[in-house]
């Protein structure tokens, strides 16, 4: 396939062009500095970022679908660290994607956006509200609402805390509460689960919610 990948260069985006260069998928990274990208075979970049409306039309030419993996930017990787800016990225980017027309979209999401926040263990809970979190959550909603009243063909994986590690462990793929999910799950398994998604076009209109255990 052909696949447009936003947040290429980030923590999970790297592993979905790992894993889809290795499945000898033809990715489109749309990324702000080409020179901090690797050449590899199979891998074209295309200077931009994902809330320029021209930049994703031009990377996004020609693709079967395309794969977002964006964040919001924070002062650290703590969760609650200051954001870097409010603009609402993530927002943008799936208007953007929106205005293309009838994507197929498999864009990464969280556990407690929508109606999997009053399901969300209580911690979580508090943390979007009472913490700088509140900033993405208030993102990721508004992004699920533009593809919810579009008519492209999203999914939006909502995954559990993301994890670096490199242990095997089983995904779950399931609801908010049914199987009961986990608390974390690997970037390299979410990565794996939106290839899997873009190519057999399963989870149209769904948002499962990942984790491991």
């Amino acid at each position: 396939m052909k696949l447009l990948v936003l947040g290429a260069t980030g923590r999970t985006g790297q592993h979905i062009v790992e894993q889809g260069l290795a499945k000898g998928h033809q990715i489109t990274a749309l990324v702000r500095d080409p020179g901090k990208v690797t050449p590899r075979d199979g891998l074209t970049l295309v200077t931009g970022t994902p809330t320029d409306a021209a930049a994703v039309e031009r990377a996004s030419d020609g693709t079967d679908a395309i794969l977002v993996a964006l964040n919001n930017p924070r002062s650290s990787d703590a969760p609650w660290a200051k954001p870097i800016t409010t603009e609402r990225i993530l927002t943008e980017a799936a208007q953007n994607i929106i205005a293309l027309g009838g994507k197929r979209v498999v864009f990464l999401s969280a556990a407690g956006v929508g109606d999997s926040f009053d399901t969300a263990p209580w911690f979580m809970r508090f943390m979007i509200r009472k913490t700088n979190l509140r900033f993405a959550y208030a993102d990721h909603n508004s992004a699920e609402q533009a593809f919810r009243a579009s008519d492209a063909d999203w999914t939006l994986v909502r995954a559990m805390g993301l994890s670096n590690s490199n242990k095997e462990m089983s995904l779950i793929v399931g609801t908010p509460t049914t199987p009961r999910p986990g608390m974390m799950v690997r970037r390299s398994a979410v990565a794996g689960f939106m290839l899997s998604a873009a190519e057999t076009g399963s989870h149209i209109h769904e948002t499962p919610v990942l984790s491991e255990k």
